[in-house]
């Protein structure tokens, strides 16, 4: 059985179906929660402190993951180096990612991406 590491605050009662049912990671989750809760972009430091349940190498991998994948943006530069790189949550395609996945899950005809 996959074993996740669980922010040290835990999930509302009310969502830990949910996150049982489609496989959430709850870490990633509390990330995106975090950073659509914060005021200012933060660091991984910033991030890892916020979320004092996991080790900081596992939110810099989700970090890292999620903004691959486009759920985090950041303001880095092309060569980092030495900069200190602040991540905020792109919060369109939080919702585009949601309604696609609602939709295939419901068997509705999947909304296109109008942004290929």
């Amino acid at each position: 059985m996959v074993r996740y590491a669980s922010p040290e605050e835990p999930l509302p009662p009310e969502l830990v179906r949910a996150v049982e049912v489609f496989g959430v990671n709850p870490i990633r989750a509390s990330i995106v929660r975090l950073l659509a809760q914060s005021s200012e972009p933060m660091t991984t430091g910033e991030i890892a402190k916020a979320l004092s349940g996991a080790a900081y190498k596992t939110i810099f991998n989700h970090v890292q993951a999620l903004t691959a994948e486009g759920t985090l943006v950041s303001d880095a530069r092309a060569d980092p180096h030495g900069q200190r790189v602040r991540y905020s949550v792109d919060r369109t395609a939080v919702r585009r990612d949601i309604d696609q996945y609602a939709s295939y899950l419901l068997g509705e005809e999947l909304p296109s991406d109008t942004d290929e």
